[in-house]
């Protein structure tokens, strides 16, 4: 259903289904997702990848790293450890009952010295306790730095986990959306998966990834294609101008930090 509504609703319609259908159920079931095989992890880091690609209406070349940092999103495994520790700190520091406590942290014997602050695994006759969420998040929380192991306020230590894992490290700026035209162009040069021959080549779509428009023998890359060939020498001058009338720090850039704000990838909120 979700992959037929594609091309049919908006960029925000779509990623708010992704986070109702979707991502509510990997979210609710992440303390039993953190001991799975690698095989159910590749399964699962697959139907987000493609969730994705239907929130941005894009192709499957696009690489899954730049796909979730341009939505903001965290992949699978950074994901369901933020979460594990979040609800392992909130057992700990929120005001449990203390018969779940004493379940959780009654018999884990806490290191001293220089570990302090670090749990130790207990031995156990029984597989239990090694096939449970315990000896996986005991570990997750050894790598913990000693500061944020030892804060005894849970918004402290939800607000040390945002940096560690760089949870909405985007969502603020709200810079994309997906339902036009010209945002999917705007999206597939970001990706290097656009109509360019430089592109395209890539991909085995063309035999030759020269510019076909002018007779300097260069790649046509978005670099060539937006500040050297002769061919749109009169749109480029329009389209400084414009970008100048609107960002007056644009003509002192480099032509590499002219071309992220052209793509308006998420960079250029460091040229503002």
């Amino acid at each position: 259903m979700f992959k037929l509504l594609r091309y049919k609703i908006y960029f925000k319609t779509s990623e708010k289904l992704y986070e109702g259908l979707i991502a509510s159920i990997l979210d609710y079931c992440c303390m039993f997702y953190i001991n799975t095989s690698q095989k159910n992890i590749k399964r699962i880091t697959s139907l987000i990848y493609h969730c994705a690609l239907i929130v941005v209406k894009g192709t499957r070349f696009i690489s899954e790293n730049k796909l979730f940092q341009e939505l903001g999103w965290n992949n699978f495994l950074g994901r369901t450890n933020y979460l594990s520790l979040t609800v392992f700190a909130k057992i700990k520091l929120i005001n449990t009952p203390k018969i779940i406590y004493n379940k959780f942290f009654g018999d884990l014997p806490t290191k001293v010295g220089r570990n302090i602050g670090k749990l130790k695994i207990i031995f156990s006759k029984k597989n239990n306790f090694y096939n449970s969420f315990y000896p996986k998040m005991i570990g997750l929380w050894n790598t913990l730095s000693l500061h944020v192991r030892l804060k005894d306020n849970y918004p402290d230590f939800l607000e040390s986990m945002h940096k560690r894992f760089h949870i909405h490290q985007y969502k603020k700026q709200n810079l994309f959306q997906y339902d036009t035209e010209i945002d999917i162009i705007y999206m597939k040069l970001r990706f290097q998966c656009s109509k360019l021959n430089a592109d395209q080549f890539k991909f085995n779509f063309v035999n030759n990834s020269k510019c076909l428009q002018c007779n300097k023998n260069k790649q046509e890359t978005i670099h060539h294609y937006f500040m050297d060939c002769k061919k749109y020498d009169t749109q480029r001058q329009i389209l400084k101008n414009n970008i100048s009338n609107l960002h007056q720090k644009f003509t002192k850039l480099t032509n590499r930090q002219r071309i992220q704000i052209i793509q308006g990838t998420r960079d250029t909120i460091q040229y503002r």
